[in-house]
């Protein structure tokens, strides 16, 4: 059985997060996080009262349930302290709060390795998402074009989203990109590059916790276009659960920021 610890547990992850182990074999929540200090854990989730409630710090939440691994997802301003607070535990961690850049994102992975922890820090555990990357990064030998779009609530917290970013690097890492003779009469409206790849970003008041991402793929006389579109949390329960299953498995020190790796292993 995996003692699992929810951080975030009151959001729409989280919540379908508790749904899925009310339901799931061989996983026991043990214990929970949010900002709703002193609620019972299975109200903050919207479910039934589970006997446990949120204490006021991450570091209490963790030293009284005592898990195997800490799922996140949580807000992109208390993740840092998040991370270094599972460091303090010693802890394997599954984390899909996004909003870091790889160079904040790299002492964690240094002390994840000193530590000999496990952790996978993944900006889609969609299994579309995945699939789609790694079509990208086969792809992109033969099409030097790409540009990508995420598409997002008006409530999103940043702009662009992890994923989006995450799905440019790996189109980056696969050779030069095709140049755009173009200039810009107004700043911005070729997207933005990262790693020269460019990303636009859409907030709409869309319905629901809804995400779309839209990649093309160019070269001469020729255009693909891949539009993965999520419109519940819980198609991400089956990465997520994979990846907790998996976690302690992986050699230790590992930083895994792809869901490939776990659907490869």
């Amino acid at each position: 059985m995996i003692r699992v610890f929810v951080t975030g547990i009151s959001g729409n992850v989280g919540r379908a997060i508790v749904k899925t182990i009310e339901a799931k074999e061989g996983f026991e929540l043990v214990g929970g996080w949010a900002k709703e200090t002193g609620l019972d854990i299975g109200v903050a989730a919207g479910t039934k009262e589970l006997g446990m409630t949120i204490l006021p710090s991450l570091a209490e939440a963790l030293k009284a349930s005592r898990p195997d691994v800490a799922i996140d997802f949580s807000a992109t301003p208390v993740l840092e302290g998040n991370m270094r607070t599972y460091l303090d535990a010693g802890l394997n961690a599954v984390i899909g709060t996004t909003g870091l850049t790889e160079e904040q994102l790299a002492p964690y992975r240094d002390e994840v390795a000193a530590r000999g922890l496990r952790w996978a820090v993944i900006p889609n555990y969609g299994l579309g998402i995945s699939l789609a990357a790694d079509f990208i990064k086969h792809a992109r030998k033969y099409y030097p074009y790409v540009t990508i779009t995420d598409q997002h609530t008006n409530e999103m917290a940043n702009a662009p989203s992890g994923t989006a970013a995450a799905l440019a690097a790996a189109a980056a890492s696969e050779g030069a990109l095709g140049a755009v003779a173009s200039r810009e009469s107004y700043a911005g409206v070729l997207g933005a590059a990262i790693e020269g790849v460019p990303v636009f970003s859409q907030r709409l008041p869309w319905p629901g916790p809804f995400s779309g991402h839209e990649i093309t793929l160019a070269r001469k006389d020729e255009v693909i276009k891949i539009s993965v579109q999520d419109f519940t949390s819980d198609i991400y329960m089956d990465g997520i659960f994979l990846t907790a299953e998996k976690i302690a498995a992986f050699p230790a020190g590992s930083f895994l920021r792809s869901l490939s790796a776990v659907l490869e292993d």
